[in-house]
């Protein structure tokens, strides 16, 4: 007997097709619907949600504490932006400059922020969050799930737990979204698996001509970025051919791939050298020992459980051993790792869930538990994150001590002197606002120190103060920018008890008068021979008061005074009678070099008036006169 007949479709005669089957308004309606959900998942909130917390960690780099290589991005890609630079465009730094320059030019990032290192620090958020974003998709690509997509972004962003790699201001970091770039194009075309090409056995299919050069140029812009990433590419490329042909051709494609990763780690360390001093991006040997502990612990374990993901595996595993290798460890390698790790991490715990949770899953109200569960996980690892941020200390990195040393520079200095710092700190500095043509990068001649008393040529360093000058002034928190004197003049005995004689006479006379704490200055002879005098001169002819005998900030105490806050001249308070004060302007404009003050300007007190700093006052004051 054979079967019946399926139903016919429904059918709506009308005159514009009669007869024609058409789909009843409600079961149009139905179809309408049906592909919403697979537009739009909820699924897709689990990865989108760990984004956010990856952004919420990479947050706390615009607050964190300084780190030693900071501004190692911003500093030259500012210079770029001057065209005051001579890096080689296609090497790492030169690339990454313009990168930098690029990114600040668009988003004016030099102009709204005060300090470099928190334009950079910017932009290496925005890097973060892209590189999760793009990990993310490329995941989902091969085949992960949106749950372990977020387990995968969420390992990427938790790094900082261990080491601040997020944060190291190298051209590598700016290699990673393009290696996952070029990882997201190829893996559009990926064979399902158990799929290769007939002809070579890949797992690609056949790959449209833009999207192919839009990966070669991503993979081109990695290398030169960072070299580590021929390194991870011959690794891939080695295990890939060792794992087809046979045993002989496989043996060779494993002995070729070490020898290849041999060379090739001492070509890297060539063309783009690291000092072995994790400290100048804020670790140490044992954080970096641990972190590519568990990098060479996941290649491992992903590649005896993961053999469609084998070649990243053995790449992933591969780099950790050679970032750790003598002579240096190389920050490039592990940052190149770090979404090679996320994207074994979330295959992982894919598989696990897999294996370990069918006899669960396979019941309805368990995986209801099992999803809130990890909705309520995730909720609290953002709520963690929050709060990290929020009780993250503020940081203006350096920012606040650039500016006052800019002001120090501006307002204390003769107009031809000139000071020299390192290239970075030079850049820093003209950004917070330092004329150029007096900031100077220092070359690699050392600069002569100046034999005129005046003028001097000062040296900038971040840091402790070089050996063979004298340091005057430190600024920041912690005096970490010092200012250095290579050749500072000190006096000598007898200048020393000349400015102490002439101190006793000021306070001899009955007619000045000066506070206890400026009293005991003179007696020292801690008072700058040319404010000596002058208050000698003024003192002597019409009397004077002064108010205090103010130190420059940021100057050491042992550094000779060169300022005064006059409050009285023939006892007529200058603050209070302005024809007083316009008499004793005009006093001073009449006296001759070197004691006509630098600086005269009205305070609460009366008239501050002020010397420049030199390298010799005691010689400019008894230098012959003509």
């Amino acid at each position: 007997m054979p079967p019946p007949a399926p139903a016919a479709p429904p059918v709506v005669d009308g005159p514009s097709s009669p007869g024609a089957p058409v789909v009843a308004p409600r079961a149009r309606h139905r179809a309408a619907r049906e592909p919403w959900p697979e537009r739009v998942r909820i699924g897709l909130l689990w990865p989108l949600f760990a984004v956010v917390v990856v952004g919420l960690v990479g947050a706390r780099m615009l607050r964190g504490l300084p780190l030693p290589g900071d501004g190692a991005l911003a500093a030259p890609a500012f210079a770029v932006a001057r065209g005051t630079t001579d890096l080689a465009p296609l090497s790492p730094e030169g690339l990454a400059a313009v990168h930098t320059a690029v990114y600040a030019t668009v988003t004016r990032a030099f102009e709204r922020h005060a300090g470099l290192v928190a334009a950079e620090r910017e932009l290496l958020l925005v890097v973060l969050v892209l590189s999760a974003v793009l990990l993310w998709r490329t995941a989902r690509r091969l085949g992960v799930p949106d749950a372990g997509c977020a387990v995968g972004v969420l390992a990427f962003g938790a790094v900082p737990v261990l080491v601040p790699l997020h944060a190291v201001a190298s051209p590598a970091a700016l290699a990673v979204p393009w290696l996952l770039l070029a990882a997201w194009l190829l893996t559009s075309w990926l064979r399902p698996a158990g799929e290769h090409d007939a002809a070579t056995g890949s797992l690609l299919g056949r790959v449209p001509v833009a999207v192919g050069l839009l990966a070669a140029v991503a993979v081109v812009l990695a290398v030169l970025l960072a070299p580590d990433v021929l390194l991870l590419l011959v690794a891939g490329a080695a295990t890939a051919a060792a794992g087809r042909g046979d045993p002989a051709r496989r043996a060779a494609a494993a002995a070729g791939g070490v020898l290849l990763l041999t060379g090739g780690r001492a070509l890297v360390q060539r063309w783009a050298p690291e000092a072995a001093d994790p400290a100048r991006w804020g670790a140490d040997r044992t954080g970096v020992l641990v972190a590519s502990g568990l990098l060479l612990a996941v290649g491992v374990l992903a590649a005896v459980l993961l053999p469609r993901l084998r070649p990243l595996a053995v790449a992933l595993a591969a780099a950790a051993l050679l970032s750790v290798a003598p002579p240096a460890e190389r920050v490039a390698a592990l940052l190149l790792c770090l979404p090679i790790a996320a994207l074994l991490v979330a295959a992982l715990g894919t598989l696990a869930a897999a294996r370990l949770g069918r006899p669960v899953l396979a019941r309805p109200r368990a995986r209801l538990v099992v999803a809130l569960a990890g909705a309520l996980a995730l909720l609290a690892v953002g709520g963690v994150a929050a709060a990290g941020l929020s009780g993250t200390p503020r940081s203006d990195f350096g920012a606040a001590a650039d500016a006052e040393l800019v002001g120090w520079l501006g307002e204390q200095l003769p107009e031809d002197a000139v000071v020299t710092a390192d290239p970075g700190l030079t850049a820093q500095l003209v950004h917070a606002g330092a004329d150029p043509d007096r900031v100077l990068p220092t070359t690699d001649v050392p600069v002569p120190a100046s034999t005129a008393p005046s003028a001097p040529v000062l040296q900038i360093t971040s840091g402790s103060a070089p050996t063979g000058g004298t340091p005057v002034a430190r600024f920041g928190p912690g005096g970490d920018l010092v200012v250095t004197d290579p050749g500072a003049v000190p006096a000598t005995p007898e200048q020393l008890e000349t400015r102490q004689q002439l101190g006793a006479a000021l306070l001899a006379n009955p007619t000045n008068r000066f506070p206890a704490a400026g009293a005991e200055l003179l007696t020292q002879g801690r008072v700058d021979p040319r404010l000596l005098t002058l208050l000698a001169g003024v003192g002597a002819q019409y009397g004077v008061g002064v108010d205090s005998l103010p130190a420059v900030a940021g100057e050491p105490a042992d550094t000779p005074v060169r300022q005064a806050v006059v409050a009285t001249v023939d006892d007529k308070a200058l603050a209070t009678d302005p024809a007083a004060a316009e008499r004793f302007r005009g006093w001073l404009g009449a006296q001759k070099e070197p004691y006509v003050p630098d600086r005269i300007s009205e305070v609460p007190g009366g008239l501050l008036i002020g010397y420049d700093l030199v390298r010799d006052p005691d010689a400019l004051v008894t230098a012959p006169r003509r």
